[in-house]
C-alpha cells in the first residue's frame, strides 16, 4: 500500500511541476526575439547568425527562401550595408514549447530608413518562428530553424 501511495504522489508531483517547466520553456523562446531583435539592432551579425540552426530557413514576404545562417544574415544585412536605418518590434502572440521544437507566433512591425527618401518604409505583420532545441549540456539552447514572414490585414503599420 505505501509503494502505491508513493507512485501516486510521484505521478501527481511530475503532472503538477509539468506546466511550470513548460511555462519556463515558453519564457526562454520569448526572451529568444528579444536577443534576436537585439543583435539586429546592434549590428552583431556574428551573435545573429549564432542564434541560427545550421540548416535554418528565413522565408519572407515576396522574396526567395534564404536557406543557411549565412543566406539568411546576406539578406537581413542588406538595408544596413546601404546605410539604412531599420527598426522591428515583436509582440508575442502565442508560444508553445515541446522539446525538440518550439513555436511562436508574433506581431511584427519593421520600420526602414532608407538613405536619401524622405518617408520611412513600414511593414508590419505576423511571423511563424519555430525552434529547435539543439546541442547538450552547457551548450544545449534553442535555435531559430523556420522563419516565415507575412504581411497580415489585421497587423497594421506604425
Amino acid at each position: 500500500m505505501r509503494l502505491a501511495q508513493l507512485a501516486l504522489m510521484l505521478v501527481l508531483a511530475l503532472l503538477l511541476a509539468t506546466p511550470a517547466v513548460a511555462g519556463r520553456a515558453e519564457d526562454a523562446l520569448k526572451q529568444e526575439g528579444d536577443r534576436w531583435n537585439a543583435a539586429y539592432s546592434a549590428g552583431d551579425w556574428t551573435a545573429l547568425r549564432a542564434l541560427y540552426a545550421d540548416d535554418a530557413w528565413l522565408m519572407t514576404n515576396k522574396a526567395p527562401v534564404a536557406k543557411g545562417p549565412d543566406a539568411i544574415i546576406a539578406y537581413l544585412r542588406r538595408f544596413s550595408g546601404r546605410g539604412s536605418v531599420v527598426k522591428f518590434r515583436f509582440e508575442p502572440e502565442d508560444v508553445m514549447a515541446s522539446r525538440p521544437f518550439g513555436v511562436v507566433v508574433a506581431r511584427y512591425w519593421m520600420t526602414a530608413q532608407l538613405p536619401g527618401e524622405a518617408a520611412p518604409v513600414r511593414v508590419a505583420g505576423r511571423s511563424m518562428l519555430i525552434y529547435k532545441w539543439q546541442g547538450s549540456g552547457l551548450d544545449a539552447g534553442w535555435k531559430l530553424w523556420r522563419d516565415m514572414d507575412n504581411m497580415a490585414p489585421d497587423v497594421p503599420a506604425e
